[in-house]
């Protein structure tokens, strides 16, 4: 029988593949290393988000939002944006060329805010949004938004066919029933304008449908502002009308003007608040809420009713849609101590489980 030799030393193992190993170990090392870093980068950036937020720093300012809009207007390639430590952090306005070739289309570059919730969100998949201090609004690129086969005509006959039905519901007459006395007492408050937020553009969605709700709401901000007028809420004057929202389209410009209603372009539309003003909001894609408590206290609201917050996602506040872009907050929550609310009856979801508020007296 044939003896088994066993080598007296250890097989020798090819020098490159010690190296390749070494070099692979201090990658991964240093991928850790990075990962540490950066995850320990990220917390401290909002520790002192959270700390200068309770502090009462304000989250949005009309000095920040009027700055930004006039650097806007002017034309500037670059646009400058104060962060939380009140450091200058440069955004482009010119739209990269990779997103306009991959679009086919000429993208528009739009103003997005963050809400606080969003703004100290800690997720593995986001820290690179929080290595640098984050500013609360900075500056996004989108479609342009494109009515593809509706026109002025189509838009007009379903308007008319959407609003006699708005007119006629339950829901309609529900709203007009909540601008009575004592809350809307013409002697206490006085509402002379109103600006809407996140009405949706009137050509067709994603599905190739027209918006019927998009139709309501704008419906019902002209029923709001009839309302106002007939019972001197308005002190007998014609109530202006605006509308902001990121997606309208010159079409929807051209045809709310015809109602009388201003299309702003963001952020015109939180500057135009002031205390004599109704916001409407229904479901935006912006902080809307927020966005009013820091910036100017209106007179009255209709917007989302506010819904209790569920913790989910290892610390994520978050409740159910629309209130992962326009959620409600402490400071929220404050204001809203400030004013009288009664929930609006929406049996046919035109508008959404929305709150009517009006301005307590001032003592």
């Amino acid at each position: 029988m044939a003896a088994i030799e066993y080598p007296s030393t250890p097989a020798s193992i090819p020098l490159h593949h010690h190296q390749a190993t070494m070099e692979a170990s201090r990658s991964s090392d240093a991928e850790r290393r990075r990962k540490e870093e950066n995850l320990a980068t990220a917390k401290a950036n909002v520790q002192r988000i959270i700390q200068l937020y309770n502090s009462g720093k304000p989250l949005f300012t009309r000095t920040l939002l009027k700055d930004l809009h006039e650097q806007i207007i002017q034309g500037k390639d670059k646009v400058k944006i104060p962060t939380w430590n009140d450091e200058a952090k440069t955004y482009s306005l010119k739209v990269p060329k990779d997103l306009a070739e991959r679009w086919q289309v000429q993208s528009a570059p739009i103003r997005h805010s963050l809400s606080i919730q969003r703004l100290t969100m800690l997720h593995t998949h986001l820290l690179d949004l929080l290595l640098d201090p984050p500013t609360p609004v900075s500056i996004v690129y989108v479609r342009d938004p494109s009515p593809a086969g509706v026109t002025l005509k189509v838009i007009d006959d379903t308007f008319k066919l959407v609003r006699r039905e708005w007119q006629e519901s339950e829901t309609c007459s529900n709203l007009e029933g909540s601008f009575v006395k004592p809350r809307f007492d013409p002697e206490a408050i006085t509402i002379t304008k109103i600006v809407a937020f996140g009405l949706g553009t009137l050509g067709k969605n994603n599905l190739g449908k027209l918006p019927v709700r998009s139709y309501a709401q704008h419906a019902a901000t002209l029923t709001i502002a009839a309302v106002l007028k007939e019972r001197n809420i308005s002190q007998g004057v014609d109530v202006q009308c605006f509308a902001q929202d990121p997606w309208y389209n010159e079409t929807d410009i051209e045809f709310l003007g015809g109602l009388g209603i201003t299309v702003l372009k963001d952020p015109e539309g939180f500057l135009e608040i002031d205390e004599q003003t109704l916001v409407f909001s229904v479901g935006p894609d912006v902080p809307v809420r927020q966005i009013v408590a820091d910036v100017q206290w209106p007179a009255a609201m209709v917007w989302n009713s506010p819904l209790s917050e569920v913790q989910i996602n290892g610390g994520m506040y978050w409740a159910r849609s629309p209130m992962e872009a326009d959620p409600d907050s402490e400071r929220v929550g404050s204001m809203l101590r400030n004013y009288d609310g009664a929930q609006l009856d929406d049996q046919a979801d035109y508008l959404g489980e929305l709150t009517v508020y009006a301005r307590k007296p001032r003592s």
